[in-house]
């Protein structure tokens, strides 16, 4: 026998204090914790052919709180790595920075902004899980169900882009 949708709304809503644990022990964030627990209810309807049993829901449901929870941890680490690449340790604001290297900074902002905007959909896609989300090649192309060779065209495209904009200046 399948479950119904109401069958597995109503064993989501069951677990979900059991997961909200989960997520706030492997997270060690509420907020963060509680959003995946959105994220979890969003993708119910992805859970097909329905389960048989309320077992097979609820494995289902903390798999995905466990994949989602892990992605976010990567994410996370990948922040910080970028963080600490291009900031190193510092994380005071020069305070003695001319005011000619600030517009300067800004200008040069700008215009890798405009360049990211300029990009097509799926490059931005690809390069903002290449270099936010710290996917691979690989990853990236299941996800998008596209080659990794064009995945790393698109790639190079974009970063080729965004280095024109800059040198342009």
């Amino acid at each position: 026998m399948a479950f119904s949708d109401h069958d597995i709304y109503r064993i989501f809503l069951n677990t979900r204090p059991q997961i909200q644990r989960f997520l706030r022990q492997r997270i060690r964030c509420d907020d963060t914790a509680a959003d995946l627990i959105q994220d979890i209810f969003l993708r119910l309807t992805l859970l097909k052919p329905p389960p048989a049993s309320e077992i097979e829901v609820q494995a289902w449901l903390f798999k995905v709180a466990s994949n989602l929870s892990l992605d976010h941890l990567r994410t996370q680490k990948r922040r910080y790595e970028l963080l600490d690449q291009y900031l190193g340790d510092e994380t005071d604001i020069d305070a003695s920075a001319a005011p000619e290297r600030t517009a300067e900074a800004q200008d040069q902002l700008r215009h890798i902004q405009l360049a990211l905007a300029d990009l097509p959909d799926q490059c931005a896609e690809i390069l903002y899980l290449s270099r936010i989300e710290g996917l691979s090649h690989i990853e990236i192309a299941k996800q998008l169900k596209i080659s990794t060779s064009w995945v790393e065209k698109q790639l190079a495209k974009a970063l080729l882009h965004c280095r024109q904009a800059v040198d342009s200046q």
